[in-house]
């Protein structure tokens, strides 16, 4: 009988679900605030903007952002909503903090496929070639945009394309 509510606790626990922060390391503390201009990110204001990228279509009724930047090896994916958008208005809603970014490598977001099919909400650390795509994956994340949170993915199949190669 004690066998049975141990199973039951522990796959209770691998049910629940995970909540947005999961990934956010030093920089959980940011979800939730607001901005205007991605440019004057809070609590990244020493941190230098890499790239940023819009990851649904203008036409649907709410924008999702995907804001990367960086400082020395650590980066830092940042995650946002524009959930009226005829506001100025921005919120973050989770973040994904990369630490050990060496010299050759990167992280994309909006510019990724899964087996050869675009997908806009993949954030990815790969490392940096002259192909016309990035295949080799470190590691892989997809936003999910109906749970509100980042989840990792199974780097097979996973590339990026070289925006200017």
């Amino acid at each position: 009988m004690k066998y049975f509510f141990f199973l039951l606790l522990f796959s209770a626990c691998l049910s629940a679900p995970a909540q947005p922060g999961k990934f956010a390391g030093t920089k959980k503390s940011l979800i939730g605030k607001e901005y205007t201009d991605s440019r004057l990110m809070p609590g990244l204001k020493s941190w230098t903007f890499r790239e940023g990228t819009l990851m649904n279509s203008l036409k649907d009724p709410e924008w999702f952002m995907a804001d990367i930047y960086q400082k020395g090896t650590t980066m830092v994916v940042v995650i946002s909503v524009k959930a009226d958008t005829a506001s100025d208005s921005y919120r973050i809603i989770d973040l994904i903090e990369v630490k050990g970014v060496t010299k050759g490598w990167t992280i994309h977001a909006g510019s990724c496929r899964q087996n050869k099919i675009n997908n806009a909400w993949l954030i990815v650390w790969g490392k940096e070639t002259n192909e016309e795509y990035m295949k080799t994956i470190k590691k892989a994340w997809r936003f999910n945009p109906d749970k509100r949170r980042v989840e990792v993915i199974p780097v097979k199949g996973v590339d990026c394309e070289n925006i200017g190669c």
